[in-house]
């Protein structure tokens, strides 16, 4: 199997874990991390990125930050277009929090004004040694990279986040949780309300409707929304079938509402979305991502063009 750029770190009893990789970007996939933070540089080509309700447009060499529980994408504007992604878990940082405690970057994605800027600059220095660092079996490589990692949260920290603390939801809260998204992935394409959540979880509208609120961020209508948009984002990668099918089968219940919601979310409508869409530039599963060889020369160029010095 050939070699790519993906790696992973764990340290178990800080409860962290990294991963790092260099991958290639093609259509969008609409995901969230409930508790990683995520920091993509673009290291070849041009890519849009959709994160939250705003959307990027991102060049070479370009930063974007992604705080846990924002639904994001990135979608390449040019072929052979590829990303330096880290995600690692928000327990990063809890040796410096109080107990419950979370951090909210507002850091800013990159634009030609601000990405040779000292911040940026540095992110893709540490990004860059963390990812090139990872490969290997010497203990002084891991060393490296755990310094590299260290020093990239401490250059985002200088952005000057926000600490929230979420409301305190116990072990059996974060349980009934859990279900009610896993009921909501098996039935997302069902007419879905917050009364068939409480009676599948045994509980009333009023309490379903404030833990969600308050464990993922987002009410349950919106976040229904962006689950069936994810799904339909893929078959308009993937199928043949026309807006309407699409639509009904995602759970949207006509075209029109299914194009509203796209169009609030992406900015144009799945139909506009579906002709750019390069039959070659497709992923075809649902999780698959193309990770950059090390024998890839313009990457490793690039990688070694960030760590230069300061």
């Amino acid at each position: 199997m050939q070699k790519q750029l993906y790696y992973q770190m764990q340290w178990p009893k800080d409860n962290l874990f990294i991963a790092c990789c260099a991958h290639e970007l093609y259509n969008y996939r609409y995901h969230w991390h409930n508790y990683e933070y995520e920091i993509d540089i673009l290291l070849k080509g041009k890519a849009e990125y959709c994160c939250g309700q705003n959307t990027y447009y991102l060049e070479e060499n370009d930063v974007i930050f992604v705080n846990p529980k924002v639904w994001h994408a990135s979608f390449a504007r040019e072929e052979n277009s590829k990303a330096l992604v880290i995600r690692f878990s928000d327990s990063a940082f809890k040796n410096f929090l109080k107990k419950d405690e979370h951090l909210i970057f507002d850091l800013p994605p990159s634009d030609s004004s601000t990405r040779d800027s000292a911040i940026y600059r540095r992110l893709r220095y540490y990004a860059s040694m963390l990812l090139t660092s990872m490969d290997g079996d010497s203990p002084f490589q891991k060393l490296t990279a755990k310094a590299s990692f260290e020093m990239l949260l401490s250059t985002l920290c200088e952005s000057g986040p926000r600490t929230v603390k979420p409301a305190d939801v116990n072990k059996r809260s974060r349980e009934t949780m859990s279900r009610m998204i896993k009921f909501i992935e098996q039935h997302y394409m069902e007419k879905l309300s917050l009364d068939d959540i409480g009676q599948y979880t045994h509980y009333n509208r009023t309490y379903v409707s404030t833990l969600f609120k308050n464990t993922v961020g987002i009410n349950f209508h919106d976040y229904l929304t962006k689950v069936r948009l994810s799904n339909a984002i893929f078959q308009l990668a993937v199928t043949d079938k026309n807006m309407t099918q699409i639509a009904v089968d995602c759970g949207f219940s006509d075209l029109k509402t299914f194009n509203h919601r796209f169009r609030e979310i992406f900015g144009y409508l799945p139909a506009e979305y579906k002709q750019r869409l390069s039959p070659i530039h497709v992923v075809q599963l649902r999780d698959q991502q193309i990770y950059v060889s090390p024998d890839d020369v313009p990457t490793m160029n690039k990688l070694k063009e960030f760590v230069a010095p300061l």
